[in-house]
């Protein structure tokens, strides 16, 4: 086989899919010109690697610094002198009476019977209420009474009066109280009063007839009178 038909064959086998092996002449050049591809070449060898710097060294641990003085405490002050101890208002009293007696011009109403008290203490004999610790007081009285003026033929109606008096260390007037009316013989009333007062330790106090006539109690129900005191300051 000369060379013009090896060319012609290698022509055809490059383009085998058109009959009309003219349109293929722009690939004749080619792949007349091409030789056949060589073998692959061995793969050289790989590079070595640049050499990676080294690590600085780290410095030593500098020494800890001294600890801080604490500061000095101040000395305590002294303890203050203890304060004035609470006052205790548990100064307290109670009477009532349940008689029909008979109390004369100017002397002390005579309540028979003690509910309750602490430190105040009353003497039915005389009337009293003594009084241990000073202090501001408060009182409350009311007595149920009788016109009973047997001296007097006309009965004149009068006005009934009570009155509290500091009787010890002196006599000294507190407070008035009387019936809302007049009343006339045999008519009955009731007096009723209070008063805040300022204790003396030791003092005694009275609730005394001062209606210029004979008054006689009057049971009311039950009680004829009663009185109350209390400490408040």
């Amino acid at each position: 086989m000369n060379e013009e038909n090896i060319q012609t064959n290698e022509f055809n086998s490059q383009c085998p899919h058109r009959p009309d092996k003219d349109d293929c002449l722009c690939k004749v050049i080619d792949c007349l010109s091409k030789g056949p591809t060589g073998p692959k070449g061995p793969t050289g060898p790989t590079g070595s690697t640049g050499a990676t710097g080294g690590i600085g060294a780290t410095g030593p641990t500098g020494p800890t610094g001294a600890t801080g003085s604490i500061g000095v405490t101040g000395p305590t002050g002294p303890t203050g002198p203890a304060g004035t101890p609470a006052t205790n208002l548990d100064s307290y009293a109670m009477v009532h009476d349940e008689t029909n007696s008979t109390i004369a011009h100017q002397q002390p109403i005579l309540f028979q019977t003690t509910n309750i008290s602490n430190k105040i203490t009353y003497n039915p004999a005389t009337g009293d209420f003594s009084i241990p610790e000073e202090g501001i007081y408060i009182i409350h009285w009311w007595i149920n009474v009788r016109h009973s003026d047997k001296k007097n033929a006309n009965c004149e109606p009068r006005t009934l009066g009570v009155e509290l008096h500091q009787f010890w260390p002196s006599d000294i007037l507190i407070a008035h109280s009387s019936t809302h009316n007049k009343l006339t013989c045999c008519d009955t009333g009731t007096i009723s009063g209070n008063a805040i007062f300022a204790a003396l330790p030791g003092a005694s106090y009275r609730l005394i007839n001062t209606s210029g006539i004979d008054i006689s109690l009057v049971p009311n129900d039950l009680y004829s009178a009663a009185v109350s005191i209390t400490r408040i300051v």
